[in-house]
């Protein structure tokens, strides 16, 4: 598993680098042609909200997850952007013959993202998060903390630069990797981008 995700991983390295690549010698061409802009740190900014959707089922369990996520994205160079992600969850968790369970999480980290092609792209990220979780012999509740990889693909419905609504699926390699629980590694979203 490792060796194929180190595989995906080099691929959507090679191919975000050619597309930087080729912004860069396309921005230098236009740049030669037009009056100078301003490239200030903020016109480089983009700035992106979230809903976080997703359910399954494991051994007996049922979940249905839902929340919020933040972003704001830094444009490095050409289609390339990089920024802080949070993401807020709350989720309802079902075992048979036991009422429903309350559970909460925070999810800090920092994204990768490379318009591919048009409003198509693809994303990484890493983060730490801190999340309440349930034993499956006591019932009792617990405070657990992972550190989450995932990586996906998603499409912005807006023009460069204005509003626009996306909607990503993304893959968990951490909750993948755990044999013992219940979550779901597949994330779906729905979002707003401004200036994206």
């Amino acid at each position: 598993m490792k060796k194929h995700t180190s595989s995906l991983l080099l691929f959507l390295l090679l191919i975000c680098t050619s597309q930087v690549l080729t912004a860069q010698r396309r921005d230098r061409e236009r740049d030669r042609e037009e009056a100078p802009r301003d490239q200030t740190s903020a016109s480089r900014l983009w700035y992106g909200g979230g809903f976080n959707i997703g359910f399954g089922a494991f051994n007996g369990f049922s979940s249905f997850n839902i929340g919020i996520s933040p972003m704001v994205g830094y444009r490095i160079a050409g289609p390339l952007s990089a920024g802080p992600r949070i993401a807020l969850d709350f989720t309802s968790l079902k075992q048979r013959g036991i009422r429903s369970v309350g559970l909460t999480s925070v999810d800090v980290g920092a994204f990768l993202r490379c318009r591919v092609f048009q409003g198509l792209f693809v994303q990484g990220e890493v983060s730490n998060e801190w999340f309440q979780d349930l034993d499956g012999f006591t019932g009792e509740k617990f405070n657990d903390e992972r550190v989450n990889q995932r990586i996906g693909a998603g499409w912005n419905f807006g023009q460069p630069g204005g509003g626009g609504t996306e909607i990503s699926v993304l893959y968990n390699f951490r909750v993948a990797n755990d044999l013992n629980t219940w979550r779901n590694p597949i994330e779906y979203r729905f979002g707003f981008t401004w200036r994206f």
